[in-house]
């Protein structure tokens, strides 16, 4: 079985990067507090956004190479819901340490 390499987001798209990292710090999700990873296959990017305490939480989605040129609403529609999930996380991970 072979395995894709993954690089990170800002490598390999550095334009599709700074689109998510704008997008996200307008729901004050900081770059720091995300890994933006990719995979390149014959037709686009599968990008990976890892986060949450060890960045073990992640959310995935395919982009053409035309959606990654043309389309920046899926691009904002997939920051978006990085940023729920995000915000989801850290509030779990901030009760979780308050018990502690």
């Amino acid at each position: 079985m072979s395995q894709e390499k993954q690089w990170m987001l800002r490598v390999i798209s550095p334009s599709m990067f700074e689109q998510i990292r704008s997008e996200l710090e307008k729901y004050n999700v900081h770059p720091n507090d995300i890994q933006a990873k990719a995979i390149e296959k014959n037709d686009g990017l599968e990008v990976t956004v890892l986060f949450g305490e060890g960045f073990n939480q992640s959310k995935a989605q395919f982009f053409t190479n035309d959606a990654i040129e043309t389309d920046y609403e899926s691009i904002q529609r997939f920051a978006y819901d990085i940023a729920e999930a995000c915000r989801e996380v850290m509030i779990a991970d901030y009760y979780k340490m308050m018990k502690m």
